[in-house]
């Protein structure tokens, strides 16, 4: 059965094949019981064909994500991306991620024959992108550091549940920072020096025996502002989880201090204005440990390639302005050399 996605906006037609999953598979999870359902669909991110779908007559509302309609992805990686993201949700709610404080969102359903389709639940609040605006623009620093805290808290919950005995595996991370710069060159983002430099800068970390010294855990993957919701009542809850995978704990800490800095520096102008939030969620993260402040030295440190990382992730952002796309460039030159 093929589901034609650009034909999902608005209100769902009966006949459409989706609405007959919805209403027989779907509705019966959450317990709707409706003889005649009535769903509308809103485009929540064109690029990756996400839908928000609500129920008119229960009120009921969950996110639809067709993995179908990632052209880029061969047939069978549109399915493997589907049933990781559906495995990794399921396994990371079984830890015990699936009530306040810290959740990751529920899966409801999937169907690899409707257009490689992931069901989930919708998550209430306002994602961290809100809390970062609100803080660059109007000055609420207070409530990005408070929801800073959070996100530092379930992060190194996360991380602390799934550490294993395993050491971190840096090649795998130090491949991905290979293949972000190749992807830059073709983009000519990054000149023949620059290049050079990037990966000189890139094999001193690989010999860099910290890198591989904690132990390895599973790691959110695409730890970016739009994936982590806050309510009052949900406390936190991670969506889009289909690049979990075990790595070092810093991965997921460098992406969010990349996203913060990105920010700061987009928004207002003022790359600076990030770094007392860096360090707060820094220091948030390492509070747990035994000794607080040598775990925040070594995780700076540490920190410090995957904010490059992050930053070189960033930059492939097409929509973003070029001249920014290229600070970015410059920005993980500069953490590389910290």
């Amino acid at each position: 059965m093929n589901c034609h996605t650009e034909k999902v906006r608005g209100k769902l037609k009966a006949e459409h094949p989706l609405y007959a999953y919805l209403a027989a598979d779907v509705l019966p999870r959450v317990g709707v019981e409706t003889k005649q359902p009535h769903f509308t669909t809103s485009c929540l991110d064109n690029r990756q064909a996400v839908y928000l779908c609500r129920e008119q007559t229960s009120l009921t509302a969950f996110v639809c994500k067709f993995f179908g309609r990632r052209h880029e992805l061969s047939e069978s990686e549109r399915r493997t991306s589907l049933n990781h993201e559906f495995g990794s949700l399921l396994s990371v709610r079984n830890l015990g991620f699936c009530q306040f404080p810290h959740r990751v969102v529920r899966p409801l359903s999937k169907s690899e024959e409707i257009a490689c389709l992931l069901v989930e639940d919708f998550a209430r609040g306002h994602d961290l992108d809100y809390y970062i605006a609100k803080a660059a623009y109007e000055g609420q620093h207070q409530r990005l550091l408070g929801k800073l805290t959070k996100l530092a808290r379930f992060l190194v919950d996360l991380h602390n549940r799934t550490a294993g005995s395993t050491r971190v595996n840096f090649t795998d991370s130090r491949e991905y920072f290979t293949y972000l710069v190749n992807s830059l060159i073709r983009r000519e983002l990054v000149d023949p020096p620059t290049a050079e430099k990037l990966t000189r800068l890139g094999h001193a970390w690989d010999e860099d025996a910290d890198m591989r010294a904690d132990a390895s855990v599973l790691v959110h993957g695409d730890a970016t502002p739009t994936n982590f919701i806050f309510h009052h009542n949900d406390g936190v809850t991670a969506i889009d989880l289909e690049r979990v995978h075990r790595a070092d704990r810093m991965y997921d800490v460098g992406l969010i201090a990349a996203e913060l800095k990105h920010h700061f520096a987009w928004r207002i102008l003022q790359a600076g204005a990030a770094e007392p939030f860096i360090e707060h969620f820094l220091r948030v993260y390492c509070q747990g440990f035994p000794d607080p402040e040598s775990a925040f030295r070594a995780c700076t440190h540490r920190s410090q390639f995957y904010m490059a990382l992050g930053e070189l992730r960033i930059a492939r952002n097409r929509w973003l302005p070029w001249k920014h796309r290229k600070w970015l460039v410059k920005e993980s030159v500069c953490c590389l050399c910290t």
